[in-house]
């Protein structure tokens, strides 16, 4: 079991697919997954965001499902919290199963990643 984090720092359609399906991928394989939403990417996870991009890129797998199957196998996701005012939004704009936190948290949970990306 290894450990990958992720920043995804881009709120459209190629930014999130590739984390979504690299952190399914890796949970899956029984790896932990850390993803820091920096925030160019906080709109990805603002309530009903994730449904929009999957109706933009109809041709690529359900974004709605895969973000389920983060959920379920555990993935962190962690959201800046710098990112609200930026975009005059409130936690409670977000969906569920997120945990908004200050960069430095991100980087102690990260200590010790075999991989890491940035979408």
């Amino acid at each position: 079991m290894g450990k990958l984090s992720i920043t995804l720092n881009g709120s459209e359609v190629k930014n999130i697919y590739p984390l979504v399906t690299i952190a399914v991928s890796a949970l899956a394989c029984g790896d932990e997954v850390v993803i820091f939403v920096l925030p160019a990417g906080l709109p990805v996870f603002v309530k009903g965001k994730i449904a929009e991009l999957n109706a933009v890129a109809p041709n690529l797998p359900d974004l709605e499902e895969m973000y389920e199957g983060l959920e379920a196998l555990g993935a962190q996701i962690l959201i800046c919290e710098l990112g609200f005012e930026v975009h005059g939004l409130k936690e409670e704009d977000l969906i569920e199963g997120v945990e908004v936190v200050g960069a430095t948290t991100f980087v102690a949970r990260a200590q010790g990643s075999d991989l890491t990306f940035s979408f």
